[in-house]
């Protein structure tokens, strides 16, 4: 127990020096045509601040990290919504379709189920009253897929179609996006994941073509301490700099009834504030239900509430 607690120790350290050592201002976060802009996914997902490439490993990881798909034990599917935006009539809405394929592989005395193959399904609708009476709809589809070689790593990829339609002229847009990731699990406790959004992507205007900015994760977590609380750090490096550190922890309250969360997302540029994030959830059998609150000192895209579900099959 006395080593479990010195390794908590120094991943806090690690959480709260990595940003102070690597931080350099970082430009814009969002796309430069300012439409598909990173509204997370689900209510766990959220209330770790984000930080889950490593710490969800199911049809969620299909956004979070999709090298993760492989460790599914059952198909799954998960629903989510959100309001992202305070004051305005809008919605955000998500649902993820996800299973393992083909053999299932574990390691003597391992708790993991590893898939040689994992696959998703993915669908995203935002819809925005303006204020001005004008209206904004994002749609996307994705498609996931990720190969484990061997029970100790996973790569993945999601690729997407995006589509936006507005009654402001010469404004809608359709292209593409792709992400990768990579999974590596290297105690039975300590795990380390990369994660890169929009590496390649495409939008078209009517009158001009632009892009999204590709961001990169980089975790370290460490899962059930003291059979309870498992956690996880990621540095979000954009255009080489650092744009933003992640931090997460889920504590099981009750094994298979009650979990908590808590998060924060400090960013470094655009802003430079700390987000806070925190939420409780429920496992029942083969359903997950979960409620975060996030907390925006500058209310850029919430003080929100995200509320998501979850069923095996």
């Amino acid at each position: 127990m006395a080593r479990n607690t010195r390794i908590l120790v120094i991943l806090f350290v690690a959480m709260f020096t990595i940003p102070l050592v690597f931080s350099q201002p970082a430009v814009g976060r969002s796309s430069r045509g300012g439409t598909f802009l990173p509204l997370g996914w689900d209510a766990r997902g959220e209330g770790l601040g984000g930080a889950a490439t490593i710490l969800i490993r199911d049809d969620r990881s299909a956004y979070w990290n999709p090298a993760n798909l492989t460790f599914m034990k059952h198909p799954r599917l998960s629903i989510g919504v959100t309001r992202p935006v305070p004051d305005l009539e809008n919605l955000y809405s998500i649902v993820s379709i996800g299973t393992g394929l083909l053999d299932a592989r574990t390691e003597p005395d391992e708790p993991e189920v590893v898939r040689r193959f994992g696959t998703a399904l993915t669908v995203t609708h935002l819809s925005l009253n303006l204020a001005a009476g004008s209206k904004w709809s994002e749609s996307t589809i994705g498609i996931s897929g990720a190969y484990a070689p061997n029970t100790y790593n996973s790569v993945g990829f999601t690729g997407r179609l995006l589509k936006s339609w507005t009654d402001i002229e010469d404004a809608d847009s359709w292209g593409f996006a792709l992400d990768v990731g990579w999974t590596a699990r290297l105690t039975r406790r300590i795990w380390l994941g990369v994660v890169g959004r929009n590496v390649v992507s495409s939008i078209k205007y009517p009158e001009r073509d632009e892009s999204l900015d590709p961001t990169w994760n980089f975790a370290l977590a460490y899962e059930d301490l003291f059979d309870r609380v498992s956690t996880e750090c990621d540095a979000v490096l954009k255009n080489s700099d650092i744009d933003r550190f992640l931090a997460g922890m889920e504590i099981t309250v009750w094994k298979d009834v009650l979990f908590v969360l808590g998060g924060l997302d400090h960013r470094f540029s655009e802003g430079k504030r700390t987000i806070l994030h925190m939420g409780f959830g429920s496992i029942y059998r083969f359903s997950e239900v979960a409620v975060t609150f996030t907390f925006d000192p500058e209310d850029a895209f919430g003080r929100k509430t995200r509320a998501s579900v979850g069923f095996s099959f």
